[in-house]
């Protein structure tokens, strides 16, 4: 119909008309064998229109010519054709052609010439075309011939109808470039459907007897060329109501040339084997147009396929698309707000209007299908393979709830899929691809689309080779280079409503192996990883959007090399796991949109959502796989900074970006690990070395800080280090593991925080000497129940808010796993050394280089931007319960144990609660609750305030209730020194693995900046002190039991004595024979009990009766005792058997309550505490003594009560109330010359040994105390007695034990101390005293009591000494002591001890005072000699200029005389003009330091009292008794100290004089002032 309408342009319904007829009468004439003219006469056309009778003329000419053909076809030897119609018909042609070429340069306007080859040929035809997008379309030759149809139209039937074939050679079309300009939009006509369908029909009646081929078909574009060897096309058609057409259409090997013509090869998309459309089917209802076209069967086969493309193609493409694109803002919001919820209507409409057009049935077939891109720039060439391309689509009818639907089962299969293949090797590997899918298309747009995709995937592997991905990389980068900035486009604003789909889709992706291999940059195969099953399912089905669920199982990491290993020993299969670097059982993986709630009111809930699932994760890890995974990492790294620098560097002259999260991406992160375990296994070297150990030594002010590196002889100074192990054990074996339970990972990113919460978190630490011997096993950390949560602060000034909370968090530190450590941490630096030595070369110079001269440009800035205030950052701490334990040293377990640890910023203090320190199991320190803080320092003077310093902190330790404890026999200054060694052992095989493995020294580095924050004071407030002494648990226990059964005893004692008086008596009392008659002879009632005292058994019965009361006594007394926990220090052994109460607990104890103490720095450092010592010590001003080390500070003291008690005595030792202090301490040792050294062997761990130099004993001198202490109380009291004297000895023993040195080492208990020789003995403990203790300390009391017992039990309560007094001052200094006091009474107890042996009872205030005095003074002077002659000169020690160490320490110094002045003064009251005292005057009896005391006595309106004894012969001989008690003691208790104690080894004596012996001289000097 095209062909008449455009040849003729007559009328459409009359040429529907007369082609029916003209039809009607080829069939007629077909069939009778008769002509046409004779059947058209017969339908009267004779007479009809030009183009009638042209095309009927024509039409018969060519019956003529079929008829002629069909009949030679059926055997006639010759066909008859008259020249003259022949003739008619060549003129017909000419005049058609000439017309046809007419008729389109009229109205198409186009030229058009040719050639006429014969009545079937023509040649040399050109169609030029003067607009349009065809230019010109030629043909070289056009022939026509006829043959008979071969289409199947089944099964053993072949269509015979008569075709015209059409051969065209050399076809030629030339496209005209399309023009850049604006497009003028064209309104496009309706056409009614109908006629759309009539001409589909008539095209199709008329197609069917037409066959093309084409030969040499090109089509040429400005940008493309498309050249087609050979193209074939047959359509037949059947019969019946319902016509089927058949088209078949063969294209040999197509060839398309992107760009200009005439390009090379690497720039075609070659279709290398052809193309075959073997079979398609177009059905036709019936002939009537109404019922339209539908297409049934559509079978594609095609060959191979080939496309090449290079990079100018698609920059080609890029260039034309940016052409094109909007550049107006407005256009983008207006496409965003063209949007409307009418647009989902009418995409529905769309699909379902083209619904129909789909085939019934596809069949597509592709073999291969080869790609390949070349980057000439870049060198990159890429090269993809697809093969085995099938797909299948069948349509069909089906009924759904939404109504009816149109179902398309769509098959897709690819046998195997090969991308970036190069050199045999393709970056991804599917070896098989089953993608079933099938779409519900509703047949009215009421609902959307329905699709479910099923994708199965075969053996998959991807290789990620370096190789190949860094030209991709580079390629990248360079387009970053061309990037253009463009002006910021304001993010339109998303509609809250629901989003509606057109599609609803579901997909499924399964793949039962997946494979991952990373390569290095040369190749070479680094991991394998594996994934036994994989699925992935992914829809849109909910409002939210897209949600995707993916399953790994059975993920397998393996380095290369190991697992190519396995499969050699393994040739019949291995296991998954089996060597693998990681092991994984399941992974789970959920994304979508979820609602999650949000502060904000505005805010959108729908967040996109990320879960990720971990189940069963475990870590292999070893030194060559760290080794092999830090290389790749930095190799990686060194690979993305060379590509990324210059990007960077755009970045930068670019300047910053927002940190703002821009709300897009995934917003919520959740990542849950069931359980994880990391296992490291390594070995460490357990080789003998020398290490170089110098000693920093301080001469002080004769010589400053120096290093000695040599020894005497000349002989660098060094520590031996060796092995305690076999010489055969070179190398130790360990291993270290952490388990991880239940961890939990959240992040937000709109909130931007972060949340973690673990179970438990488990670390061992294991060695192995031997392959396979567990020889240790230690838990390094256990950690429950932990949880870290950090975000931004929302509080103004507070940048990040973090929360640590944990339940029980148990940690272990040993020197080996120090040590293992240590040595791994060198080698993995040195590995990153040297790996970044080998891949950076001298760029890591010259980026160091850069970075100083940056680092030197920036400085000035920075130090104007430390002014303003930074926002700071709050981590809060909640743990309920941490243990911390170490291997301190050699035999040494050190304990810190806390209950509760809180902290609402930990920069600003911490709670603790339960804290406990102990050494060895020996509790030292306890406290319930203990708050540890740090408060801005104010300044203390004008000068602090003015300058400008960094801010300075000071420290407050309150506390609720402290204790300190000395246990039993703890040698604490041994635990010291193993401590001390252990450490110094430590540095030296730290610096000895460190010169092995890593000998890399350190250029010179910049001066450390002063720290932003300094130390301030330290304070301790604290409700209740109490520093003791541990009691020997059998000394203890013994004690109290005694008291116990002693009163048992005493009471059983009065018990018996009054049981034989009435046994006496009721036996021979004489009333007793007259009252009783004979039947109750000798009987009596005893509590209750007739009792038979005739019979000695009753009687026996009933002393055993007292005794048990007494013994049942006892016993109820014995448990009211509350048995007190001990330190732990005899837990074990004889002693743990002996429990005393919590009375009988402490050998001596120190207890304060409301203490508050303040340490601050003294002014000027060193060199003021150096002053504050000369002020102190007139010996070191005189010399000039130098000091090695200086500790002191400024020391403020408040304390509400301070006691000190002597077990569980009557009396305090010393007890006071309202104390105040302010002075100053300072600890100072002298220093001296270089001492002598000695080799000392200390155990570091389990399996290494160091032989390391130190002092020689004796030759270091002690660190000496300096007080300047005025200390005021309130009320004092103080007591003393000979029973007293045990329990010094006990103290003296205490102090013995805990200062004394001892080995106790565990792995060399065995071994001697060596040390030189002992050329003189020790210090008497008096000497001692003024060896260490100088200064003044002076006390001062409202009022105090002195008591002296007068027995020599401790517990007396009666008869003792009093001393009262009201004001007193006490000064000590060097060799002298001065007591001053008021209103001075001594009372005696000789009259109530009178009394209670005569059994009388005195009334209160009978006894009065022995002796009064208003003023009471005491002065004690003490001159020591000794052989130096100096004897006040304390520096024993040689001094540094001096060279050399003295012969001689102790024994210049060494006392041997003490003259002993007592001057007692007792005065009457003073008059008020006169001073009372040096330091104190009337008015400070009331103000004492700022603190008000009331005085005990009024100066004013009263008389002068003179001093006054009162004695009588009671008293004198009281106090007889007294003086012979206290001067010659029993001999027992004066020198118990002397005798052996159970479990302490008696030390040599040190053949000192006794303090008597040394005494040479004393005098007593009493002055008494009386009034006359």
């Amino acid at each position: 119909m095209f062909y008449f309408d455009a040849f003729v342009g007559c009328d459409m319904k009359l040429w529907r008309k007369e082609f029916a007829v003209f039809e009607y009468c080829l069939v007629a004439s077909y069939l009778d064998n008769i002509s046409v003219e004779e059947v058209l006469k017969s339908r009267n056309c004779e007479n009809g229109s030009l183009a009638c009778q042209v095309s009927l003329r024509l039409l018969v000419a060519f019956h003529h010519i079929v008829v002629a053909l069909h009949r030679q076809g059926e055997g006639y030897d010759y066909v008859l054709i008259d020249d003259l119609e022949l003739n008619k018909l060549f003129d017909i042609l000419c005049f058609a052609s000439r017309l046809v070429a007419w008729i389109l340069s009229r109205i198409v306007g186009a030229s058009v010439g040719f050639r006429v080859g014969g009545w079937k040929c023509l040649r040399d035809l050109v169609v030029k075309f003067k607009k349009g997008p065809v230019e010109s379309i030629s043909v070289g030759e056009v022939r026509l011939s006829i043959r008979q149809s071969l289409v199947k139209l089944g099964v053993g039937f072949i269509s015979r109808d008569p075709k015209l074939q059409v051969l065209i050679c050399d076809l030629e079309v030339v496209m005209r470039p399309s023009r850049r300009g604006t497009k003028k939009t064209k309104t496009r006509r309706s056409r009614s459907r109908s006629s759309g369908r009539g001409k589909w029909m008539v095209l199709a009646n008329l197609a069917r007897f037409l066959s093309v081929s084409v030969t040499d078909l090109a089509v040429r574009t400005p940008k493309a060329t498309i050249d087609v060897k050979e193209l074939r096309l047959d359509i037949s058609k059947d019969g019946g109501s319902k016509p089927n057409l058949f088209v078949k259409l063969k294209i040999l090997p197509i060839l398309i040339h992107m760009g200009e013509p005439r390009i090379s090869s690497d720039q075609t998309l070659n279709f290398n084997s052809g193309g075959c459309i073997s079979s398609g089917e177009v059905a036709f209802g019936n002939m009537e147009r109404e019922v339209g076209v539908i297409i049934q069967n559509v079978d594609i086969n095609s060959g191979m396929v080939s496309v090449n493309l290079n990079e100018e193609l698609l920059s080609s493409k890029k260039t034309s698309s940016d052409a094109f694109a909007p550049t107006d803002k407005e256009s983008v919001a207006d496409s965003a707000v063209s949007k409307n919820p009418h647009n989902k209507q009418s995409k529905l409409e769309v699909i379902t209007q083209y619904t129909s057009m789909i085939p019934e049935k596809v069949c597509f077939t592709l073999p291969k299908l080869d790609f390949r891109f070349v980057h000439r720039e870049h060198d990159l060439v890429v090269e993809n393979n697809i093969m085995g391309i099938q797909l299948k689509s069948i349509k069909s009818r089906s009924a759904e709830d939404v109504g009816e639907t149109t179902r398309l089962d769509i098959q897709m299969d690819f046998s195997e899929i090969h991308l970036l293949r190069e050199a045999g090797t393709s970056v991804l590997e599917i070896l098989k691809v089953d993608v079933v899918s099938f779409v519900y298309i509703p047949t009215e747009p009421i609902s959307p689309v329905r699709a479910e995709v099923d994708v199965k995937l075969g053996g998959t592997q991807c290789n990620i080779l370096m190789s190949r991905i860094k030209p991709w990389l580079r390629l990248h980068h360079s387009k970053k280079k061309k990037m253009v900035l463009r002006e910021e486009t304001s993010t339109p604003v998303r509609s809250l409503t629901t989003k509606s789909n057109v599609i609803m889709w579901t997909c499924t992706v399964s793949a039962p192996e997946m494979t991952i291999v990373l390569y290095s940059i040369s190749g070479l195969p680094l991991y394998h990883g594996c994934s036994q099953s994989s699925h992935v399912f992914a829809n849109n089905i909910s409002s939210m959007g897209t949600a995707v669920h993916m399953e790994l199982g059975e993920l397998n990491l393996h380095m290369a090399d190991e697992y190519q290993e396995c499969l050699k020993e393994s040739p019949f299969g291995m296991e998954s796991n089996s060597g693998a670097l990681m092991h994984i059982a399941k992974v789970s993986l959920d994304w979508g949109k979820k609602d999650i709630e949000s502060s904000e009111e505005d805010g959108a809930r729908c967040k996109l959502v990320l879960n990720v699932d971990v189940t069963g994760m475990v870590v292999y890890l070893n030194f060559k796989r760290v080794e092999s995974l830090i290389t790749t990492a930095i190799a990686f790294q060194a690979l993305l900074k060379s590509m990324s620098a210059s990007g960077k560097r755009m970045a930068q002259s670019r300047g910053g970006r927002s940190s703002k999260p821009s709300g897009k991406g995934t917003q919520f992160l959740k990542f849950n690990l069931e359980r994880c375990s990391v296992n490291f296994c390594g070995e460490t070297g357990l080789e003998n070395t020398v290490v170089v150990d110098p000693k920093r030594v301080n001469y002080g002010s004769q010589g400053g800080r120096v290093i000695i590196s040599v020894l005497d002889d000349g002989t660098p100074r060094s520590a031996n280090i060796m092995s305690t192990a076999s010489d055969d054990c070179k190398n130790l074996k360990y291993s270290v593991s952490l388990d991880i339970f239940h961890f939990t990972l959240c992040m937000n990113k709109e909130k931007q925080s972060t949340e973690m919460e673990l179970e438990r978190a488990r670390s061992m630490y294991q060695e192995y000497l031997e392959e396979n011997k567990l020889d240790t096993k230690v838990t390094l950390l256990d950690m429950q129940n932990a949880k870290f949560v950090r975000r931004s602060g929302g509080v103004k000034g507070i940048a990040i808010c973090s929360l640590f909370s944990a339940t029980d968090i148990k940690v272990r530190w040993e020197p080996d796993v120090h040590l293992s450590l240590i040595e791994l941490v060198l080698q993995l630096k040195l590995l990153v050394h040297n790996q970044k030595l080998w891949v950076y070369g001298n760029e890591c110079k010259e980026d160091a280089s850069s970075m100083k001269d940056t680092n030197q440009k920036k400085e000035p800035p920075l130090a104007s931007e430390d002014k303003h205030k930074k926002r700071e950052s709050i981590f809060a701490v909640d743990v309920e319960m941490l243990t911390i334990s170490a291997e301190a040293g050699d035999g040494i377990e050190a304990v810190v144990q806390v209950q509760s640890i809180f902290s609402e910023n930990a920069r600003i203090g911490l709670l603790l609660e339960g804290l406990l320190l102990s050494f060895n199991g020996s509790r030292v320190l306890k406290s319930s609750r203990m708050q540890i803080s740090r408060i801005p320092s104010t300044p203390s003077s004008l000068s602090d305030a003015k300058t400008p310093a960094s801010m300075t902190w000071d420290w407050v330790i309150q506390g609720l209730d402290v204790h300190i404890c000395l246990p039993y026999r703890l040698q604490l200054r041994a635990i010291d020194d193993s401590i001390e060694d252990m450490l110094r052992g430590l540095k030296l095989i730290t610096a000895a693995k460190t010169a092995l493995i890593f000998p890399m020294k350190k250029e010179s580095s910049k001066p450390k900046k002063s720290s932003s924050t300094k130390f301030g004071s330290v304070k301790f407030c604290i409700r209740k002190l109490t520093a003791d002494i541990e009691e020997e648990p059998i000394q203890g226990w013994l004690d109290e039991h005694y008291h116990l059964t002693k009163n048992e005893v005493s009471e059983l004692a009065v018990r018996l004595k009054f049981f034989d008086e009435f046994i006496s008596k009721a036996n021979h009392g004489p009333k007793a024979a007259e009252t009783i008659d004979s039947s109750q002879e000798g009987k009596v009632m005893y509590d209750g009990v007739e009792i038979d005292l005739q019979n000695p058994s009753n009687i026996q019965e009933m002393r055993e009766g007292i005794y048990k009361r007494s013994f049942r006594s006892y016993y109820h007394a014995c448990q009211k005792l509350v048995t007190s926990e001990g330190s732990g220090a005899c837990v074990e052994g004889f002693q743990a058997g002996f429990k005393p109460s919590t009375a009988r607990t402490s050998l001596l104890s120190i207890s304060a309550t409301e203490l508050e103490v303040s340490l601050t720095r003294i002014d000027g450092g060193d060199a003021g505490m150096i002053e504050v010592l000369r002020k102190l010590d007139p010996v070191c001003r005189e010399n000039d003594i130098p000091f090695s080390r200086l500790y002191g500070s400024n020391i403020f003291l408040r304390t509400g009560t301070l006691a000190v008690q002597l077990r569980n005595y009557t009396f305090p030792l010393f007890a006071a109330t309202s104390g105040k202090c302010e002075g100053c301490i300072v600890l100072a040792q002298q220093a001296t010359s270089f001492q002598p050294q000695i080799y000392q062997d200390v155990f570091i761990g389990r399996w290494r040994k160091v032989s390391m130099l130190r002092s020689a004993s004796g030759t270091t001198p002690p660190v000496k105390s300096y007080f300047n202490l005025p200390l005021h109380f309130q009320k004092g009291e103080v007591s003393f007695g000979v029973g007293y004297e045990p329990s010094f000895a006990d103290v003296s023993y205490a102090f013995t034990v805990a200062l004394r040195r001892a080995n106790l080492s565990v792995r060399n208990s065995g071994a001697p101390q060596v040390q030189p020789p002992k050329k003189e003995r020790s210090l008497p403990w008096w000497d001692d005293v003024r060896n260490y203790i100088h200064g003044n300390v002076t006390l001062f009391f409202s009022e105090t009591r002195w008591r002296v017992l007068a027995t020599t039990d401790p517990y007396e309560k009666l008869d003792q000494l009093q001393f009262v007094s009201g004001l007193m001052e006490i000064q000590q200094s060097d060799g002298r002591v001065y007591v001053y006091t008021r209103d001075f009474k001594i009372l005696i107890s000789s009259l109530e001890k009178l009394a209670s042996s005569c059994g009388l009872k005195l009334p209160s205030g009978a006894s009065g005072a022995f002796l009064e005095a208003p003023v009471f003074t005491l002065e004690v002077t003490m001159d020591w000699e000794c052989d130096s002659g100096t004897p006040l000169n304390h520096y024993l020690f040689a001094l540094p200029i001096e060279g050399k160490p003295r012969d001689k320490v102790f024994d210049p110094f060494r006392s041997t005389s003490l003259s002993l002045r007592w001057n007692f003064s007792f005065r009457p009251s003073p008059p008020l003009c006169e001073s009372q005292s040096p330091s104190f005057s009337a008015e400070d009896g009331k103000v004492v330091d700022g603190t008000v005391y009331d005085p005990p006595y009024k100066l004013e309106n009263v008389s002068i009292v003179s001093p006054t004894l009162n004695v009588g012969a009671h008293d004198l001989a009281w106090l007889i008794k007294f003086w012979n008690m206290n001067y010659l003691p029993p001999h027992k208790l004066r020198s118990f100290s002397r005798w052996p104690r159970f479990g302490i080894a008696r030390a040599t004596r040190s053949g000192n004089l006794s303090l008597d012996k040394v005494m040479t001289e004393f005098f007593f000097a009493l002055m008494l002032h009386l009034l006359v």
